[in-house]
């Protein structure tokens, strides 16, 4: 609001300088450039048959009079407009003097001076009461200009032009009264127009200001802004996705918390159970139990690590390590170690390439994406507990897949699954192996990888694939 009145404010002085205190300079300067314009056009035309023509014209146009001289100071033409003209009334002396001080070289001579009065005004409004006319004391100045010039015979001649000034007060007066109305109507009606601009513009942002602060204490219902300017629309679109995301990662925070947790719960309330168990009845100190605790140890470690795995991607403190290795090896290793832990249990792994593919990426973290796929690929396949591993190469590139032969994903669920924390709306079911994250970390590792990845899902299973580039070299 300030800045706009304080913009009007100067715009008016700026009229106030300009109509006011400057005018008369300005009419001076407008008037000596009509005579010394009316001059020049006379100098370009000295030749022309019809100059007098031009003359009265130039005389009639700009209130003035011009008196064109040979040598002998005998007119060549003459035009005379003006009421009280100087150089039609000056005696041959006073038209020698002034034509001899016209400079040599051809440039004008410009001259002002005042005519004073012959008799003395004694009126001064000090004397009378009411509204009386001020005593004027500016005076009507003269503009004389006078120049050599050459004239078609060869000789010498003189141009004089001239031209009054007159005092500007009665315009100025005038002036003055408009723009002091002028000035009041707009100022007021700049205060009010800012006034109204700043709320327009001010109420939304403090309204978004206040939603960006409620943020923080986990309010996220920006206000509904609509119609207002589009910058404070876009603000206010970008703060609502920023709400509904944050919305969103913190309910999925929450999910993970309670998933997490219940997944650290289950292993440990079995070694706590199994160890008092072994305590307190002897019977119980088997090899059996014994190894329950151990692979529900090894099963909380892992679910740590990979929470921790998951905590420095996050961060990026877990960098790549990208070397040529056979994925194919890896791969079947991977399907030999998992294949001996969930066998007792019914499930059947499938892996048979037809080709020992080698590629360029960072063997340890590969292995851990293959890893967290075949784990969530076992959690939720079907019931004949199968799940089919292959690799496909094309293009300078090799695909493996893994499929499962579960229920599948529902298709709005597909575009979330890689989110941050998210699980599917599925009752949460314990993992085979694996800790229930594993997809953040896959979708981690294979983005700094640069490497394609998706799922496909249907009523007949759901299958995870990546891609990474093939290596022509041996590993080492």
């Amino acid at each position: 609001m300030l800045y706009l009145v304080l913009f009007v404010a100067f715009v008016i002085g700026l009229l106030w300088l300009f109509q006011i205190v400057w005018l008369d300079d300005f009419y001076r300067m407008h008037k000596e450039r009509q005579v010394t314009g009316a001059a020049e056009a006379i100098v370009s035309n000295i030749d022309n048959e019809d100059l007098q023509l031009l003359a009265d014209r130039l005389a009639a146009q700009h209130d003035m009079c011009i008196l064109l001289l040979d040598e002998n100071l005998k007119p060549v033409i003459s035009s005379d407009d003006i009421r009280f003209c100087l150089i039609h009334r000056m005696s041959t002396r006073d038209l020698r003097w002034w034509c001899e001080k016209a400079p040599e070289n051809g440039s004008a001579l410009l001259e002002r001076f005042s005519m004073q009065p012959y008799r003395i005004d004694r009126y001064s409004q000090r004397n009378f009461r009411g509204a009386v006319p001020v005593a004027d004391n500016s005076q009507t100045q003269n503009l004389l200009c006078a120049q050599r010039v050459i004239l078609p015979s060869g000789q010498t001649g003189y141009l004089l032009l001239n031209t009054q000034i007159t005092p500007l007060n009665a315009t100025v007066t005038t002036l003055r009264t408009q723009l002091f109305m002028i000035t009041v109507v707009v100022l007021l009606a700049a205060m009010l127009l800012s006034a109204l601009i700043s709320r327009r513009v001010s109420r939304p942002i403090i309204l978004i200001s206040q939603a960006a602060q409620g943020l923080a204490q986990s309010r996220y219902a920006p206000p509904a802004l609509r119609g207002s300017y589009r910058e404070i629309d876009e603000l206010n679109s970008t703060l609502t996705q920023a709400a509904e995301e944050l919305n969103q990662v913190e309910h999925l925070q929450h999910e993970l918390i309670a998933n997490i947790s219940h997944d650290l719960r289950t292993p440990l309330t079995m070694i706590g159970g199994y160890a008092e168990a072994m305590r307190d009845i002897p019977d119980e100190n088997t090899p059996d139990n014994m190894q329950i605790i151990i692979d529900e140890t090894a099963r909380l470690s892992t679910l740590v690590n990979e929470i921790l795995d998951f905590s420095r991607l996050q961060t990026g403190s877990l960098t790549m390590e990208p070397a040529v290795f056979c994925l194919t090896d890896t791969v079947r290793a991977i399907v030999e170690r998992v294949s001996k832990l969930t066998g007792k249990d019914g499930y059947v792994i499938r892996f048979d390439p037809e080709d020992v593919l080698h590629v360029t990426a960072d063997e340890n973290r590969i292995a851990q994406v293959v890893y967290n796929l075949l784990g969530n690929a076992l959690t939720y396949t079907g019931e004949d507990k199968t799940v089919t591993l292959t690799q496909q190469p094309a293009e300078g590139r090799v695909r493996l897949s893994i499929r499962d032969t579960g229920k599948g994903i529902s298709p709005e669920e597909l575009p979330l699954i890689w989110n941050r924390y998210y699980r599917t709306k599925e009752s949460h079911r314990r993992a085979v192996i694996g800790s229930g994250i594993g997809l953040s970390i896959v979708r981690s590792i294979l983005e700094q990888h640069n490497a394609p990845f998706g799922v496909d899902s249907g009523a007949e299973g759901t299958t995870f694939w990546f891609e990474l580039p093939l290596s022509d070299e041996k590993d080492a």
